[in-house]
């Protein structure tokens, strides 16, 4: 058996191959990548099995990783921001579900290498859902790259169903009173991918929030200058979704850049949408999108996206067709559907 190599030993050697792992931790799913040469694959691959199959998670780095986690929260828990984020996460989903579950310090204080090394067991050696493999590789390299995943004896997983507490919109105020801002979330729950009406939202959020021309950068920003920037978001996770907008203000504008944010949410229910407006967002999108599908390492987050949300090729295959027959009429109706003010969620901290 090999000797097995420290984490910083690993990062040496990948950095002398040229090449370097990158993980992302999110609230359904975690993934690993390699990114390498391919003449070096054979080189590298044995230190991806081993940080998969054989990690070590030292007490001396672990001890490392708690006293940094709890210093970053510490600072964190002093931003209006991030404390209009969580609250509105806990708002949306309860904070019993994973989705709107808050760190606290007290949970670094429970890691240890046993816990972690059977979280690795449980969740990572046991919940595979996915190996994606992108780039110009022959067929001799795919072989010896799936010859490295069997021999890792990986078992596929998938998320176990938690239950949703039924959507209770609230509206906050939480002072704090050395604030210099007051960070503003207004938001609600609302549903994933799958759902009919995702793709016409997604539009209807581009043209309230989604870019730098949007209509609150334009009114809040550019207008009556009360932020520096101001933007909206449509989330899909794997049992539920959400949709916010968030900024940060002076406190003595809060009030006033509330109400425009109201001013501009119901403009979308009561006004159609002009075509000129429409087509630009439109174009926008259509860009995005084949920016997103450019290269190999965005075809395989592409990739990776369709599988984590249970979602066939027809999707991406269909996406600008879908675009291109929204209608400012079915705006409208989506506007009024989803963005009546009393379903909204709206998070205040500051002063």
């Amino acid at each position: 058996m090999h000797t097995l190599h420290s984490s910083a030993e690993i990062a040496e050697a990948l950095d002398y191959y040229g090449a370097y792992l990158h993980s992302e931790n999110g609230v359904d799913w975690s993934s690993i990548s390699l990114f390498s040469l391919n003449k070096f694959v054979s080189d590298t691959l044995p230190y991806f099995q081993e940080i998969i199959t054989q990690p070590l998670y030292p007490s001396k780095e672990i001890q490392t990783y708690k006293q940094q986690g709890k210093q970053r929260l510490s600072v964190n828990l002093t931003k209006v921001d991030y404390l209009a984020r969580i609250n509105f996460s806990e708002t949306l989903f309860g904070k019993n579900h994973p989705y709107g579950r808050v760190t606290k310090p007290e949970d670094y204080d429970l890691l240890d290498t046993d816990l972690l090394k059977e979280y690795h067991e449980k969740k990572y050696k046991n919940g595979l859902k996915a190996v994606i493999v992108s780039g110009l590789a022959d067929e001799k390299l795919i072989h010896k790259i799936i010859d490295t995943i069997d021999k890792m004896g990986l078992k596929n997983g998938d998320l176990p169903s938690i239950e949703l507490e039924p959507y209770l919109p609230a509206k906050k105020f939480i002072e704090k009173d050395d604030a210099i801002q007051s960070a503003i979330r207004i938001g609600r729950r609302l549903f994933t991918r799958h759902h009919p009406d995702f793709i016409a939202f997604s539009v209807l959020n581009t043209i309230l929030g989604g870019y730098f021309g949007s209509r609150l950068m334009a009114n809040i920003r550019e207008d009556k200058g009360y932020t520096y920037g101001i933007g909206s978001g449509l989330v899909s996770n794997n049992d539920d979704g959400y949709f916010f907008i968030t900024t940060e203000v002076g406190t003595d504008v809060r009030e006033a850049a509330v109400n425009e944010i109201y001013h501009e949410i119901n403009r979308l229910r009561t006004e159609d949408i002009n075509n000129e407006e429409l087509t630009l967002v439109k174009n926008h999108l259509t860009g995005a999108f084949q920016r997103s599908i450019d290269g190999p390492f965005a075809l395989a987050e592409k990739q990776k996206m369709l599988l984590l949300n249970n979602l066939e090729i027809n999707y991406l295959n269909e996406y600008l067709g879908k675009i291109k027959a929204i209608t400012p009429q079915k705006l409208r109706e989506v506007a009024n559907h989803y963005l009546n003010n009393i379903d909204l969620c709206e998070i205040i901290v500051g002063k």
